[in-house]
């Protein structure tokens, strides 16, 4: 039984999953729709519509070219049938040769496209009486040995079995049709570079949509945010003031940042550490408390949390690990724009805390996956800014923001919140913080630490 072609031309709708969802939810409510994101909308599914009716005649065509594929290639007649072809080509030569020399005749240079179009006229009307194939793939056939021969300024000395070998090129053994289609036979057919047009009008009607559903994902001239990670828009925020550790109130101006869309995974951090092997006494300052390295230089943790949080990982081996991923540490400004929002936000969701929204208060006995609570990102799409672990940030205690440690003990802030949290320390406004060095030394603190990276544009 024959399988469903995959399309040369199928993409991957990155932007969409193309039902066009509602607005987004704030606690609870909905926006309406603006009329942007309605006309936007009913361009995606114009396209989507477009797109399908493409789609119907390529996959009928790749349905009904399949028998003369193999009645070319692999029935039981498919010597004689390539045989039959190849007497109606070679017996065209001649009337083409013809052609070609009368025009050199007259003094008139015959490029190659003109040698082309010449040999693909004369081809074509024997090519396709030849045979009982289907004269779309006859023709697509007879087209390709005459591009190959256009190459030539002259047909002398091209026979039968040249006319053979050029046809037995455009075929691999053993190949199967739709690796046949997906190689080489949809290149030029009308019916594929339809497709492929929808789908770029799809693409691009699916890009505006999204530019109105999810800006976050956008910078602020258009381009799309690093993988995995959120746009936070630049501008003025209004900051604190700040409980746990103090800060006051303070007003700030931001440039537009990326930030990772959710924390640091173990598996994530466990490549940083396998990078690192070539180096182990490095290595082994940047395993976070629990991990060892195997006997292959690579990292061995519990794999069960692979796609939790990593934790117990110091500043240093966090900030080092951010420069190996071309990023860096947010500042504890950039955080707290991040989870509260211009709009100054208690937690990244809204202004109204429920059990279910976040990885604390009571809610889980541990980590969690990352991105265990999807319909509660913050406003511009991360997710898990609230509970699961604190997070680093590269600012000091007192505000001032680092790159590098300074000498002697310092104390960083972390946010957040972990998964032993109350609620006040899940807000966007709570602040603490951790030695900065030799985090982890004692056995005794467990605080439960992991970081997310940030990205300048």
């Amino acid at each position: 039984m024959m399988t469903r072609p995959r399309l040369h031309a199928t993409v991957l709708f990155a932007a969409l999953s193309l039902a066009p969802s509602p607005a987004r939810a704030q606690d609870g409510g909905m926006e309406a729709a603006s009329p942007e994101l309605q006309a936007a909308t009913a361009a995606v599914e114009a396209a989507r519509v477009e797109l399908a009716a493409a789609r119907e005649l390529v996959e009928g065509l790749v349905a009904d070219l399949a028998d003369d594929h193999a009645a070319l290639t692999t029935g039981p007649d498919a010597a004689a049938t390539r045989q039959a072809l190849v007497r109606a080509l070679t017996d065209a030569l001649q009337p083409a040769d013809s052609r070609l020399a009368g025009q050199a005749a007259q003094g008139r240079p015959v490029l190659r496209p003109s040698r082309a179009r010449i040999l693909i006229e004369e081809f074509s009307g024997p090519a396709t009486k030849a045979t009982s194939l289907d004269d779309r793939f006859v023709l697509w056939c007879a087209t390709r040995v005459a591009n190959q021969l256009a190459a030539r300024t002259k047909l002398d000395g091209v026979d039968q079995a040249e006319i053979e070998r050029l046809l037995d090129r455009l075929f691999e053994p053993g190949e199967s049709w739709y690796e046949f289609w997906n190689r080489s036979f949809h290149v030029d057919l009308p019916a594929a570079e339809a497709y492929a047009a929808a789908v770029r009008s799809y693409e691009e009607a699916g890009l505006a949509l999204d530019r109105l559903r999810r800006p976050e994902r956008y910078g602020p001239r258009g381009e799309l945010a690093p993988p995995g990670m959120v746009i936070v828009p630049g501008g003025d925020y209004v900051l604190g003031p700040s409980a746990g550790w103090p800060r006051p109130r303070r007003e700030v101006r931001l440039e537009p940042f990326a930030l990772d869309r959710h924390e640091v995974t173990c598996r994530e951090y466990a490549a940083f550490v396998d990078s690192l092997r070539n180096t182990p006494d490095l290595q082994e300052l940047r395993l976070p408390r629990g991990w060892t390295v195997g006997r292959d230089g690579r990292a061995v943790y519990d794999e069960s949390l692979r796609q939790h949080p990593v934790v117990h990982v110091d500043w240093l081996a966090a900030a080092h690990y951010a420069e190996w991923a071309g990023k860096r540490l947010p500042t504890e400004d950039e955080w707290e724009a991040a989870a509260a929002g211009p709009d100054g936000r208690a937690w990244p969701w809204g202004n109204e805390f429920a059990p279910g929204r976040a990885n604390g208060a009571g809610a889980a006995e541990g980590t969690l996956p990352v991105e265990s609570f999807p319909g509660w990102p913050s406003e511009q799409g991360a997710q898990d800014l609230a509970g699961n672990v604190w997070e680093w940030t590269s600012t000091l205690d007192d505000g001032t923001d680092v790159t590098s440690l300074p000498a002697g003990l310092v104390n960083v802030v972390i946010r957040g919140g972990g998964w032993r949290s109350p609620r006040d320390e899940l807000t966007t406004r709570f602040r603490w913080t951790a030695q900065g060095k030799e985090t982890f030394a004692s056995p005794n603190y467990d605080r439960p630490i992991g970081f997310r990276c940030a990205k300048d544009l």
